[in-house]
């Protein structure tokens, strides 16, 4: 491997980043401005939202804020077109959406969970081969590990492409001791899910980097929340998009509030998937955009006859 990839503003040396090793970084993602008014307006819904008991620490001592499409416009500027976008675009093609977006707390003491964000791909097989793992036989916690594939040094003759992207923004700095996001660096072409057992040795790197950084990684890449050994919280953004065949992880088409869904332009609203995809999406007469409440026609009845 030639050097690990370091923050840059250079889209094409953060392409051949994410071709080679799974991630890359966006230098000045975001203006400094900008990271703090995105962190204050995060800190502030987290608060209102614990005083009303709607937000835990998980098991694993991280902190989700759902659902931010609904949550302050300083969210969605983040989604507009621009370098993130762009890297989504070289990863998934040209046309994808958005599939969750959340607010993202490592709290001191938090711990490691390896996974990639592909785990309910099942593995490509030969001509002729059975087929070990159905798609809806797909658990989060059960197609993982050496266990899947066999060999667990064996490296696949074949993988299936990446059908997500997932982006880190970062509202703190990133540092190896306070749960920045570590990574495996070329493990996006393994064809393999983590062991969080067997791969503690797997050749992790932390994503270091400053605030106001976003570092873009591919569904194929085995990553990880890193253990917070600081005595501070670690705060980000996590936007992940996903190919348009994909179900997204948020239900955006249900649980985007109409005040925030009238006043998006139509790259956001395609964004969010109110736009179908190759026939894919239309309801009865719209095969474009489409609108909550068009239901199009019922049961009819033939006229009377004269």
């Amino acid at each position: 491997m030639t050097q690990l990839p370091i923050p840059t503003t250079d889209p094409s040396r953060q392409k051949a980043d994410l071709d080679e090793f799974g991630y890359c970084f966006v230098e000045s993602a975001m203006t400094g401005t900008q990271t703090e008014a995105v962190r204050t307006r995060l800190i502030e819904q987290l608060e209102a939202e614990m005083a009303l008991g709607k937000s835990r620490i998980l098991d694993d001592g991280k902190q989700l804020v759902r659902f931010l499409v609904n949550k302050g416009d300083e969210f969605i500027d983040l989604l507009r077109p621009g370098p993130v976008r762009d890297l989504a675009t070289h990863v998934l093609g040209d046309v994808y959406q958005l599939s969750s977006y959340n607010g993202h707390i490592a709290h001191p003491g938090g711990e490691t969970r390896f996974h990639t964000d592909q785990f309910w791909m099942p593995p490509p097989v030969r001509a002729g081969e059975p087929t070990p793992l159905k798609p809806g036989s797909v658990t989060r916690g059960g197609n993982r590990g050496h266990h899947v594939v066999g060999d667990p040094d064996a490296r696949r003759e074949w993988i299936a492409p990446a059908f997500t992207c997932n982006v880190m923004w970062t509202l703190d700095d990133f540092t190896a001791d306070n749960g920045a996001t570590i990574v495996v660096p070329g493990s996006h072409r393994s064809g393999r899910q983590p062991d969080h057992a067997l791969d503690e040795a797997a050749g992790w790197v932390p994503a270091v980097c400053p605030a106001g950084t976003a570092i873009v990684f591919e569904s194929r890449t085995w990553h990880s929340t890193g253990a917070n050994r600081s005595n501070a919280t670690r705060i980000g953004l996590t936007t992940n998009f996903c190919a348009p065949q994909m179900r997204q992880q948020e239900n955006l088409l249900l649980g985007t509030a109409p005040e925030v869904l009238d006043a998006l332009d139509d790259d956001l609203r395609a964004l969010l998937g109110f736009k179908a995809w190759e026939g894919y999406g239309a309801t009865e007469f719209a095969f474009e955009y489409v609108d909550r409440g068009d239901y199009g026609l019922g049961r009819l009845d033939p006229p009377a006859a004269d």
